[in-house]
């Protein structure tokens, strides 16, 4: 059995190891000596497992001190398994779907929760897209922060690392996904919104984040088809005006 075998299991068998010595995040772990001799494995695979917990963000380390045990929420790792990944159309536009659905099927239970402290900061939001669309200037931050401000009172970390997984690989794509000549468009979609909750209006703010984000999506998949039919490639900096 090769070291990388014998580490995937190993990997399974710390957490759990872990959890029995009841550490908390920020805990140090045990040496490395007494895992080995705990965990019956040897020193290679013991460092292999270690490294893929801390690409995982389950396990923290710096230089001239001992690893620590990291945090394992959900968010974490939902945003540690997209942090390799290729940005690419078709990519962004299976993350989109998913995001779809669940954004929407949250919506309902996330306005009932929402305050009027988040209403007025979800305003200040879309009012900083619609001056920045008016000068022609890409709002990528204030687009993400829009989507993690409308959902975080649910405390659903899952939900809030797809979130901002979808964002992370979206802000490495292109100038031409994230400047564009829909950018007021786009801008006006999320005030939209905001109106529609301003007047209590749950139903028709619902219709206007589903209108937006298929919106999103035709621009996803006409980028798509450009590429497969020979037109130009995304490079870094190529993206829809946000979503």
């Amino acid at each position: 059995m090769v070291v990388s075998d014998v580490a995937s299991d190993l990997e399974l068998q710390l957490i759990r190891h872990f959890r029995l010595l009841e550490l908390a995040p920020g805990d140090p772990l045990p040496r490395e000596q007494d895992l080995v001799q705990d965990l019956h494995v040897s020193r290679p695979a013991l460092r292999e497992a270690l490294a893929a917990l801390e690409a995982l963000g389950l396990v923290a380390s710096r230089q001239g001190a001992r690893r620590t045990l990291g945090t394992s929420d959900m968010q974490t790792v939902v945003e540690a398994l997209t942090r390799y990944m290729e940005p690419s159309p078709e990519v962004m536009l299976e993350l989109l779907d998913v995001r779809r659905v669940l954004e929407a099927a949250f919506f309902p239970i996330a306005v009932a929760k929402m305050s009027a402290n988040t209403l007025r900061e979800l305003r200040r939001i879309a009012d900083r897209m619609e001056a920045k669309a008016a000068h022609g200037q890409p709002f990528v931050q204030e687009d993400a922060q829009f989507h993690q401000t409308l959902y975080e009172q649910l405390g659903n970390a899952t939900l809030l690392g797809l979130i901002a997984a979808f964002w992370r690989l979206f802000d490495e794509m292109s100038e031409q996904f994230q400047v564009g000549g829909d950018l007021q468009a786009t801008a006006h979609r999320h005030l939209r919104i905001v109106e529609t909750l301003e007047a209590g209006d749950t139903s028709l703010a619902t219709h206007e984040l589903n209108v937006h984000f298929f919106d999103v999506r035709a621009r996803f998949t006409a980028l798509r088809s450009k590429e497969r039919t020979g037109g130009t490639a995304v490079p870094r900096g190529t993206a829809p005006a946000g979503s």
